[in-house]
């Protein structure tokens, strides 16, 4: 019957016996549930929705094209792994950020310097207008703050994300992350108008 084949058409019976409908995108937490059943697809669908945003945090901490590339995809198996222990009454993200946050800095320990790459490699200062000079004093005074400082300016400024969301990840009170943010903005005031040759 056209009816029966047109319902057909709307609905897909997944490997694990749920229904997914094809005429909506699935919420978060039911993807979720559809992983912790064992659904390969609807891991590849968060994957999908989440991977451009891993890949530009983590190339914000390591600074390398192809680090970046495997140390976001490592937290993705990581994280698919351990998705049984995931609650999907919070939001996937700020789980998945401390998992590959871990693996950036186990990463950056790993190596005995940081590499220098030439800043017109990091796609989010393309559009910036400070010469090459000012944007290679910027990045060594992001690099130079405490970790705690440079995750907040990392997240802001990169990942345009709020205070409340910020705090989220990093599991930290609002006042926190604004008090962390205001030092670091000073540190780097002063880093560049050093190169400026303020006092």
């Amino acid at each position: 019957m056209p009816e029966e084949r047109a319902l057909t058409r709307k609905l897909v019976i997944c490997k694990v016996g749920l229904l997914m409908r094809k005429d909506r995108d699935l919420a978060e937490s039911e993807l979720i549930e559809l992983v912790k059943k064992g659904s390969r697809e609807a891991y590849q669908e968060i994957v999908s929705r989440y991977m451009k945003k891993a890949y530009y945090i983590a190339l914000s901490y390591v600074h390398n094209h192809q680090d970046a590339l495997d140390i976001s995809q490592e937290s993705f198996i990581k994280a698919f792994r351990k998705i049984k222990s995931f609650s999907t009454q919070k939001p996937f993200f700020p789980w998945f950020y401390k998992l590959m946050k871990n693996l950036c800095l186990d990463h950056l320990k790993r190596r005995s310097r940081v590499k220098e790459i030439p800043l017109e490699g990091i796609p989010v200062l393309e559009e910036e207008k400070e010469d090459r000079e000012m944007k290679e004093v910027l990045w060594r005074g992001i690099e130079r703050l405490p970790f705690e400082q440079r995750e907040v300016v990392i997240l802001r400024y990169f990942q345009q994300l709020s205070y409340s969301e910020i705090a989220e990840m990093t599991e930290k009170p609002v006042g926190t992350v604004m008090s962390s943010l205001y030092y670091a903005k000073k540190r780097l005031k002063e880093t560049i108008g050093k190169y400026l040759g303020f006092e």
